[in-house]
């Protein structure tokens, strides 16, 4: 069985750890049971999601459900680990390859005792690099792994991808491939420890032997989010310029958020320029952006081309139902409906507008309610962007809705809405006004390349209009 599981873009280290305890199951579940929940899923699938078949045929679709069948079929015995049923379900929910249609790691599989590779690593301009080493100085940081085990890093890359339920483009994927490879070796691809791994520092290449450390010791060392969203300046010529740093739409109480943004505003809504940092935004709820993006404009601004509901059972009893205003009361079941004042915001009423001259910082790394944020800013006009272009389409499967499966009790997410932002390709994600790359050398010395490429802007920004008086 090839790897089968992997899910969303990059997580906090909460989901990890679920994620890694999932795959140490133990329980055995019944094949048939298994089977069924697949149909079941299936199911599910055709009845919630707005539109499961828009990156894969139906075709194509059952068509690897029932290979799923099959094998499930001619494993030796009656039963199936908790792990491989999770496995086999989560790729069937990747293949539909929209970030929110998933299987959920089972809860009940937690542990922190797993054994993970010792490696952090990041995929940087066509390489993957060794950011830290964890109990190892076999491996040296900032190397570029080669092979494990004698098999390229390109091949296992290859290997995994296949299970990665988000867009189709290995821009993507590779950024889930550097989060999740400590994992995927022994529980996905089967490879134990020790690994025998092939790197390269500038050009000396050389073999050494890595030894597995468990995912409390990595968790210890993992990424930390107490700073859910900051502040910082830059300076220009003495001039401050505010930097507003947002690694998600989603941490912490609304309440918070509001005022946080509403001080930011207070202080800084006369500055000539403003910088909002979301390359590492993960997405979270739309609205803590509008509510961003109201201090940026007194007019109505558009949102989305297309905002539609697929009405179904679970939909009506779900959350967004209201949403769907007063139509859903007489809507059919299959039906579609245009959720309300979805095309046009109106700004809320803010004390002090911003009018200077704004910069939105985007990766690879910007996923859900950050392509969102992207997408709205730069169809609108608020200002230039800078970076790579986002994780996830302006064209995607929104507002999902859990199911629960009957014999492995399993959740997933299924979108039930469909949306099509303002932009330019619905199949691309956020395609930034200025490009900049990243190389290991601006990693290793902490060079923020999109921060000097704003510096360069400004510069010359000021320069011009000193120029002009």
């Amino acid at each position: 069985m090839k790897l089968r599981s992997l899910f969303q873009s990059r997580l906090d280290i909460t989901i990890l750890i679920a994620f890694l305890c999932a795959l140490s199951g133990c329980r055995e579940i019944n094949k048939q049971a298994l089977i069924d929940d697949i149909n079941a899923y299936e199911a599910n699938l055709n009845e919630v999601h707005a539109n499961p078949y828009r990156i894969i045929t139906k075709e194509l679709f059952n068509a690897k459900t029932q290979q799923a069948i099959k094998e499930i079929s001619e494993t030796d015995g009656t039963t199936i680990s908790s792990s491989d049923c999770y496995f086999y379900l989560q790729e069937i929910a990747a293949s539909i390859q929209d970030g929110h249609t998933r299987i959920y790691p089972p809860s009940y599989l937690f542990s922190t005792e797993n054994s993970v590779f010792p490696l952090k690593l990041r995929y940087i301009n066509g390489s993957l690099y060794v950011i830290d080493n964890f109990n190892s100085e076999a491996v040296p940081k900032y190397c570029s792994i080669l092979e494990i085990n004698q098999i390229p890093i390109e091949k296992l890359f290859k290997e995994s991808s296949q299970i990665f339920h988000t867009s189709l483009e290995d821009h993507v994927k590779w950024v889930l491939f550097e989060d999740y490879f400590p994992i995927l070796l022994s529980k996905y691809l089967k490879m134990a420890p020790p690994w025998r791994v092939k790197y390269k520092l500038n050009s000396n290449v050389k073999v050494t032997e890595l030894n597995a450390i468990t995912l409390k010791e990595f968790n210890q060392t993992g990424p930390k989010h107490d700073n859910k969203y900051s502040n910082y300046s830059i300076f220009i010529q003495d001039k401050e310029i505010p930097v507003l740093k947002l690694p998600g739409f989603s941490y912490g109480k609304a309440e918070s958020y509001q005022h946080f943004i509403d001080a930011f505003f207070n202080k800084y809504a006369e500055s000539p320029y403003m910088v909002i940092d979301i390359k590492e935004n993960r997405g979270g709820s739309g609205y803590w952006g509008f509510y961003l993006l109201d201090n940026l404009t007194s007019s109505d601004y558009q949102i989305a081309e297309l905002f539609e509901f697929k009405v179904s059972e679970l939909m009506r009893k779900s959350i967004y139902a209201g949403k769907a205003g007063s139509h859903l009361q007489n809507a059919k079941n299959g039906e579609y409906i245009e959720a309300v004042n979805h095309r046009m915001r109106k700004p809320h009423e803010t004390p002090k507008k911003f009018r200077g001259k704004a910069f939105l910082l985007i990766s690879e790394k910007t996923f859900s309610a950050g392509v969102v944020f992207a997408a709205v800013f730069k169809a609108n006009g608020f200002g230039i962007t800078v970076g790579r272009e986002t994780a996830g389409r302006i064209s995607f499967g929104s507002d999902p809705i859990t199911i629960k499966l009957p014999n492995t009790k399993l959740k997933g997410s299924l979108p039930s809405a469909i949306y099509i932002l303002t932009g330019e390709d619905p199949d691309r994600g956020v395609i930034p006004d200025i490009v900049v790359s990243q190389t290991i050398e601006d990693y290793r010395i902490g060079r923020d390349v999109e921060i000097e490429k704003v510096k360069d802007l400004i510069q010359k920004d000021m320069i011009s209009q000193k120029s002009s008086d």
